[in-house]
């Protein structure tokens, strides 16, 4: 499996992108997102991949950040959203945008991506609901739980205590869980 590549970007295009590694060139599909922050043609590029094979198609997904790799594979496994669907929601909002539509149940932002209704909206919205906000901590606590929360969201470790270290000196009290994560999500976005 292709997991990154580094060479010469050799083209690129709304959505696309051609990257020369040894002498061979990899069309590389890729949210708006990426191909907007993309350098110059004829510059070193270094992205992320991710290879999916269907029966009719070989195509390799670019990414400039683990998170979004991961959240791009998480939301092609829901059902009703493929691939193309999935970069085009990556496209339409940044990744912490997307994140926190999906936390704060916003259906209306996520219909805006396009080919979103309503309908998948709301599979989107239960979907990352119940694999992120309804895991039990280990150590039962609602910081335990939030954390866990943003783990499955993707984020790494240091980023999450990070953000929860500034919460706590923030001195603020959360009612529950899910508002203590969208706390922790406007922290991260500003990173």
């Amino acid at each position: 499996m292709i997991t990154s590549l580094r060479g010469i970007l050799a083209a690129k295009s709304p959505g696309a992108a051609v990257v020369e590694v040894g002498g061979i060139g990899y069309r590389i599909a890729a949210p708006l997102t990426v191909t907007d922050k993309l350098p110059e043609v004829g510059a070193e590029v270094f992205l992320l991949t991710e290879f999916v094979v269907r029966e009719d198609s070989q195509t390799l997904y670019g990414f400039l950040d683990e998170r979004t790799r991961e959240l791009f594979c998480r939301l092609t496994k829901v059902s009703g959203v493929g691939a193309k669907t999935a970069l085009a929601m990556l496209g339409a909002m940044d990744t912490g945008e997307l994140i926190s539509a999906l936390i704060n149940g916003d259906s209306a932002r996520l219909s805006s991506a396009p080919g979103i209704g309503a309908k998948t909206a709301e599979r989107l919205i239960v979907e990352f609901r119940g694999s992120a906000l309804s895991a039990e901590a280990t150590d039962g606590n609602q910081q335990g739980e939030a954390a866990q929360a943003l783990a499955a969201l993707g984020y790494k470790k240091a980023e999450i205590a990070g953000a929860l270290s500034a919460l706590r000196k923030s001195g603020e009290e959360f009612d529950d869980v899910s508002s203590q994560v969208k706390a922790a999500l406007q922290i991260l976005a500003k990173k």
